[in-house]
This record gives structure tokens, sequence and C-alpha cells, in this order.
């Protein structure tokens, strides 16, 4: 960390070039209490500590001829851990190049969640459900080309192997998930109170019985007097373990002056044979959420979240109240 405070200040010192450079960031501090779920027990933990401590730069060139290049990177783990410290890492990276055409795209990033943290989940959990009762998220490289046509964006995308990063490695059809590129096309609506997205994506291990496929839809409407979404995914899978898993999302978000109320149903249901190691059966999750603005920036944040094991059994539950300043 010293290291790179002392680089950026003699880079700074030195009069090397900034211009058209944003500087932006997040600091989410607070505590969490947990009771995960097991079978004939449970296990719980609780503490203060650190949520998200990252720092996004963005920079932009005008190329001429209507084309125009973004930079954006991220830093995290500006915060200790054991008195020992912990090394700042990379976070989301990406460069665009946009034109009139459309704009391609070269990152590598975790995406949000679908469903909690998309379009149906209105940002009525801070949390998220990946992890719970939806699927964890992963780290890919990827190459997208979007074209926006009126209140219409298309893109076709191609992310390779989350355990494939960094140059010239990831391209793969294995047969675990994460050893799998896979490409996508998806179409995204937004215009006034509604968004919309709808996603096709498919594994790269179509041979010997070993595929996967994803559909996606998900869309919110703002009635102003609350923000409500619902999405959903479909997930067609012949690896060993196979079968077909369908989530469901509900997401409500209500804006009461400087308070925002909000709540998010899910379910997973697991249908022919073994999907996650878990069996089939439902699984379920309920989240409610209060955020208080004392500023544009900075938020208090309270939010309880309970899920379930396969068919109601094990149940989990987490709570967090958090301090969150951005600038």
């Amino acid at each position: 960390m010293k290291k790179t405070l002392i680089a950026l200040a003699v880079l700074a010192a030195s009069g090397a070039s900034f211009a058209q450079v944003t500087l932006t960031g997040n600091l989410t501090m607070g505590y969490q209490a947990k009771t995960t779920g097991g079978v004939n027990s449970s296990t719980d933990s609780a503490g203060f500590g650190t949520d998200t401590s990252q720092i996004n730069f963005m920079a932009t060139e005008d190329l001429g001829g209507g084309m125009k290049a973004t930079a954006k990177m991220a830093l995290a783990g500006a915060d200790r851990s054991n008195e020992g410290g912990t090394a700042v890492a990379g976070r989301d990276a990406s460069l665009a190049l946009s034109s009139s055409v459309g704009t391609l795209t070269l990152a590598t990033a975790k995406a949000g969640d679908y469903l909690s943290g998309g379009i149906a989940g209105v940002g009525a959990y801070y949390a998220g459900f990946d992890g719970k009762v939806l699927s964890d998220r992963l780290n890919r490289d990827s190459v997208t080309f979007a074209v926006p046509v009126g209140a219409f964006t298309l893109a076709a995308a191609y992310e390779e192997a989350a355990t494939g990063l960094g140059l010239g490695v990831g391209t793969t059809g294995a047969a675990t998930v994460t050893d799998q590129s896979r490409a996508s096309l998806s179409g995204t609506y937004s215009k006034g109170p509604i968004a919309a997205n709808v996603t096709y994506l498919s594994y790269n291990a179509r041979n010997n019985a070993m595929y996967k496929d994803e559909t996606r839809a998900s869309g919110s409407y703002d009635f102003g007097v609350a923000k409500v979404g619902l999405g959903a995914v479909v997930t067609n899978s012949g690896l060993t373990a196979g079968g077909k898993a369908t989530d469901y999302l509900l997401g409500v978000s209500a804006p009461l002056g400087a308070v925002t109320l909000g709540a998010q149903f899910v379910s997973r249901k697991i249908d022919d044979k073994d999907f996650t190691g878990q069996g089939t059966g439902t699984i379920n999750g309920t989240a409610i959420e209060a955020d208080y603005a004392l500023s544009k920036r900075t938020m208090l944040i309270a939010n309880y979240a309970r899920w379930t094991a396969i068919n109601g059994n094990d149940a989990s539950t987490q709570a967090q109240v958090l301090l969150s300043h951005s600038f």
C-alpha cells in the first residue's frame, strides 16, 4: 500500500499528465452477524470490519472522427487484516473503443449477479443473493460489442474461463463450469420508467453430453412511489452435476424521503437431478433493507436476509448494519 501511494505521489510531483482522469471510490464499513445452517447444526459468526474499500480510475480520450477511448481500472484492499495488512489488489478493469457504429469493450471483471444485483433487483438488497440462493459470481476476461438502436442496446459477448484469467489463457471447453468459456447475445431496453433485458448464454462444452446454457429475462417499472422488478433465469445443464434449474426474483424498492425501503424474494427450483450437489427441490430466500441517506454520498444501510437449503431445511440468516461513503 505504501509503495503504491509513494508511486502515485512521485507521478504527481513529476508533472505527469492526468488529463480527463476521474477518481471515485467507496468505503463501506460496519457490523455483520451470520448463522449458516447445516445438517442438524449451525455455525455462527459476527463482527465489525470493512465490506468495501475501492478506488476507481476512469480516463477518456477523444480520438477524433467520432471515436473515443475509455479506460477504467479499480483497486481494492486498502484496509487492514489482523495487523499484518493486506496488499492492494486489482478489481474490475476495462478498455472500450466507441464509434458511431458501436462500442468494443475488453474487460476483466466479476459481473454483478443477474437477478439480485441487476434490473430485477432494483437495488433493494445491498448484499445480494449470489452465493446464498443463487450461484456465486466469478471473475472472467471478456470481449463485448454493443450497438445502440434507439432505446435498445444489442450486445454480443465472449467470456473466457474463470480459471484462466490473464493474457493468452482462458479459452477452453473443459468439463467443469468454471473451466468453460461462454458466449452470449443480449438485448436491453431502457426508456422512461421501463428497463428490461433478455440474454441467451451458452457455455463452450457441447460434447460428450457436457453442455450448459442459460436463458435470462428481467424487467423493472418505476411507479414513482415504488420501483418493482421481476426476473427469471432458466439453466439447462448436461454436466456431471446436471439437470435443470429455474431461478425467480421479485424486487421492490420504495423511496420515502431520505429513507428507502427495499425487499427481495428469490427462489431456485432444481429439477431432474443433482444440479449443485444439494439434491433436487426448492431453495427460497427473503431479504429486507432500509437505507438512510445522510447526504448524497453518505448512507446508513441496515438489512436482514434469510434463506433455506433444499426444501426448507437448514435455514441461514445474515444481518448487516453498514455506513457507506462514496466519493
